[in-house]
């Protein structure tokens, strides 16, 4: 059985005298796809913000991909192979969609192919990635002018040009129509396939037992259950977090 690529052990994140994760441990394995569930409030959003250092946790350890990632910064991390979308994307509204992702492809892109990359090569990875996600035609386009459902494309291109070894797609469904949800789902398969493990965090139950090979359920800062997904949502522990019964 092959290491962990991500290793979360017993991780805290205290604001206050309020305790948002309460020794917290989960792992990821190469290429695995895993779910990540629960409630408004249940530390979801704080156990990503940690992963991928936009806090720092109060206790325990996180290990990626044989390295502690304790003390580094975000992009540091993402240089590492581990990376995510946000709930809002977040692109630069003044730039094309091309230019958009030309951005990560010459800076962490390049770190992790351990190349230099030309604008020109940007370009050319660019439009390539664009294609994939169904963006090409729009690659000229500036992205503040873009439909919801373009934007969350255009997130996951971004991700993408970052080249992960994991990457947390953090609600990239949200407030997208059925069709248009298979889209994001097929998208997020296409890049599994190509080797990246992913962590998708989602309230659309449908998407995550679709995705999911594995549930991890948080409830009130807690791990409350981590199994096969159809076992996980039927567990009495993870109705009565959703349903409050």
């Amino acid at each position: 059985m092959s290491a962990p690529l991500l290793n979360v052990t017993a991780v805290s994140k205290h604001f206050g005298g309020f305790t948002a994760l309460d020794a917290v441990s989960v792992t990821v394995a190469p290429g695995e796809r895993l779910g990540l569930i629960g409630p408004n409030g249940s530390g979801k959003s704080t156990l990503v913000n940690c992963i991928t250092g936009a806090l720092h946790h109060d206790g325990g350890n996180i290990d990626f991909d044989g390295g502690r990632l304790d003390g580094m910064e975000p992009h540091q991390r993402t240089y590492r192979g581990l990376c995510r979308t946000f709930q809002i994307p977040r692109p630069f509204t003044q730039m094309t969609v091309l230019q958009n992702v030309r951005i990560p492809l010459m800076f962490a892109g390049a770190v992790r192919s351990g190349t230099r990359a030309t604008s020109v090569q940007a370009d050319r990875d660019g439009m390539a990635l664009l294609e994939k996600v169904g963006l090409a035609a729009k690659a000229q386009i500036i992205s503040g002018e873009l439909t919801q459902i373009d934007l969350r494309k255009l997130e996951l291109a971004r991700a993408m040009a970052a080249r992960p070894k994991l990457l947390i797609a953090d609600e990239v469904m949200a407030g997208l129509t059925l069709s248009e949800l298979d889209e994001i789902l097929a998208l997020l398969m296409l890049l599994n396939s190509e080797g990246a493990a992913i962590i998708m965090i989602e309230h659309i139950i449908r998407a995550v037992r679709n995705f999911s090979q594995r549930l991890v359920v948080l409830a009130a800062g807690k791990k409350i259950a981590d199994g096969l997904p159809g076992a996980v949502l039927d567990e009495p522990e993870v109705m009565k977090a959703y349903l409050g019964k």
